[in-house]
């Protein structure tokens, strides 16, 4: 029998949880040398203008939780920051923003990395991101990567960078006047560090949409395509059992207001009646899913992720 559970109930219990890919590891290890390579990177980088901490408090959190005052049900902090890395091959002092997220399990898992960069056009810079995150997967798990991170930045970033000199060319900026809609199917998502990247990069993208954690797990993203498409490959560098788009809508808008388009108001996370399954398993209630797709014209959406008519699941 399904259990109903609300909201509060069904974030604690993913919470003591874990929920990520890695439930096997022993995660104090792993914050140990998370710590080590924080401490390493700040000696390596003092200035905030180069190393700057998202909250300059997780390291206090964790160090509690590593001391036995915190139990790891209320370590809702990670560590996250960027680092402004230059070339050494020129003389030239633009680079690029490095943007770094540790998981609780990291070094045993990957760690989620991008980099943003004013001075590269959307190929360039997309290159660059599926180049670094191919060369992340090249290192061994297991081990902290950062500083080879940061050495490979260094040593490649000249060939992706297109500066362009005010004295020779006007500075004009491409218009994006394509408008995507993103549905993304997951196996699941429980883990609270992706859920809170999924809206947090939607709002930092300005795209609208919602999230549906769970099993299986919805994601839906719309906006101008460049912002889409950057939230997509920010997304599937994580680490997940399953992530693959369902479907992709795209529609050349001109310089008509983008908001004629949107499906949905904002980018928020949705929750109906959370209810407990089999084992570790959590479910969402389908029936209003399709009634929330219907209201706003997608319910052709739920065939494609749960292979049967919507309107079963609402009887």
């Amino acid at each position: 029998m399904l259990i109903p559970l609300d909201l509060g109930n069904f974030n604690k219990k993913m919470d003591d949880l874990g929920y990520d890919e890695d439930n096997d590891v022993d995660v104090s290890d792993m914050l140990e040398l998370q710590l080590s390579e924080v401490e390493m990177l700040t000696s390596m980088f003092p200035s905030k203008e180069e190393f700057k901490m998202d909250d300059p408090c997780t390291v206090a959190a964790i160090r509690s939780f590593l001391d036995g005052k915190m139990l790891y049900e209320y370590l809702h902090k990670r560590v996250g920051f960027s680092i402004n890395v230059t070339s050494v091959s020129s003389d030239s002092k633009v680079g690029v923003e490095l943007v770094c997220n540790f998981p609780h399990e990291y070094p045993h898992v990957a760690p989620v990395v991008f980099t943003r960069s004013p001075l590269m056009n959307r190929e360039n810079h997309q290159r660059l991101n599926e180049d670094l995150s191919e060369f992340i997967n090249s290192i061994e798990r297991g081990e902290i990567c950062i500083f080879s991170v940061i050495e490979w930045l260094q040593e490649n970033v000249d060939q992706y960078l297109v500066t362009i000199e005010k004295k020779d060319a006007p500075s004009v900026k491409e218009v994006d006047t394509i408008f995507a809609r993103l549905w993304i199917y997951s196996h699941h998502i429980y883990s609270k560090f992706k859920r809170r990247d999924i809206i947090d990069w939607a709002q930092e993208l300005k795209l609208t949409g919602f999230s549906l954690p769970g099993k299986p797990g919805v994601i839906c993203v719309e906006g101008y395509s460049r912002s889409v498409e950057e939230y997509w490959q920010r997304l599937r560098r994580q680490n997940w059992k399953r992530l693959v788009i369902k479907e992709k809508e795209d529609q050349d808008i001109g310089d008509n207001d983008i908001k004629k388009y949107y499906k949905f108001d904002n980018f928020e996370e949705k929750v109906f009646d959370a209810r407990g399954g089999k084992g570790r398993e959590y479910h969402m209630d389908l029936g209003k899913l399709f009634e929330f797709l219907e209201k706003r014209g997608c319910k052709h959406i739920f065939s494609l992720y749960f292979g049967v008519d919507g309107k079963m699941a609402a009887d």
